[in-house]
């Protein structure tokens, strides 16, 4: 009798637990369905078209595959042509990542200030951060107009030094540069959340201490304040590394590629193969591109991985 009490028990719990989760599970299984999908499905699918050449259609019109290197043979001889679309990708790509690098430490120093309370500090904190707050689409506007022919920053260069302004996005020596000045001048907000929480977090005994030493604020930047928040700082460096092949600003908001007509100057490695899956044309090439970017940038991470663990102190606050 007392077994059949506990299975009685156990029984209704598990109704009344499975009523009271039934609603997590439905939104769970929503996320799990989704990324299986278009996540699991999609890139399985991609690295199987990587190997696949078009060779016809049957007689019903179904297109035809046979399986080859012949994607991967193209790429490396696109590859070897300094002048190619590909080369001028993938030197993009690596500015905007080189970009994305330096203003990974930009971020970091000016954190710095604002968790040492300069003056001002909470109107730069919030300026710093409206970009992350405002739709991108309204700040690549205001920052085309500020640049544009007959634009604010033309109108006073033209009234303080007589220098009229080139037209900046419609040049190819010209439109990266100003796409990546336009990363930069937005890039500031969310590392600088996760700095300064992280230096928020330092007991307020290590400061005082070094600066009853008489420390420099360099010294104490260096020395005290980034060996004790580098997991947060190298874990934003390794996620860095992870865009390697991935970088690219916001080209098309700008609306840069192939201006000029026929220019592909500003392209990225992932704008290109937006471009070429939008076009609907051979979908074999960019799948192996992609794929190839990712075995080599894949050890790149993991190797930028063990390095920063091996330096990293292991301090938590």
């Amino acid at each position: 009798m007392g077994t059949n009490e506990h299975v009685s028990k156990f029984r209704q719990a598990l109704r009344k637990n499975g009523r009271k989760y039934a609603f997590c599970y439905a939104m769970v299984a929503v996320a799990v369905v989704q990324f299986a999908i278009f996540y699991v499905w999609i890139n399985i699918n991609s690295i199987v078209m990587a190997f696949q050449q078009y060779a016809g259609n049957a007689a019903d019109g179904t297109e035809i595959y046979t399986w080859s290197l012949f994607q991967f043979e193209r790429f490396f001889k696109e590859f070897s042509l300094p002048a190619s679309e590909i080369m001028v990708a993938i030197k993009n790509t690596l500015l905007y990542f080189a970009a994305g690098l330096v203003l990974t430490f930009i971020c970091f120093f000016f954190s710095y200030f604002l968790y040492k309370k300069v003056w001002g500090y909470r109107f730069f904190r919030v300026i710093f951060y409206l970009p992350s707050i405002i739709s991108a689409v309204v700040f690549v506007t205001v920052y085309k107009d500020i640049i544009q022919k007959y634009g604010p920053l033309y109108e006073m260069l033209n009234m303080l030094f007589g220098y009229e302004l080139p037209p900046l996005l419609s040049q190819n020596s010209t439109a990266t540069a100003t796409i990546i000045f336009y990363t930069l001048w937005t890039g500031l907000g969310v590392n600088m959340i996760l700095y300064l929480g992280a230096m928020n977090r330092l007991p307020e005994e290590v400061i005082e201490a070094g600066e009853l030493d008489g420390i420099s604020w360099a010294r104490e930047l260096f020395m005290i304040v980034a060996p004790m928040v580098w997991p947060t700082l190298s874990t934003t460096l390794i996620l860095q590394f992870t865009q390697l092949f991935n970088s690219s600003g916001p080209i098309l908001l700008f609306g840069t590629a192939g201006i000029p007509a026929g220019s592909y100057e500003t392209t990225t490695i992932s704008y290109w193969i937006f471009a070429s899956t939008q076009a609907g044309n051979n979908l074999n090439f960019p799948a192996a591109m992609g794929l190839f970017f990712t075995v080599v940038s894949f050890p790149v991470v993991m190797l930028i991985r063990w390095l920063f663990g091996k330096i990293d102190p292991d301090v938590e606050y």
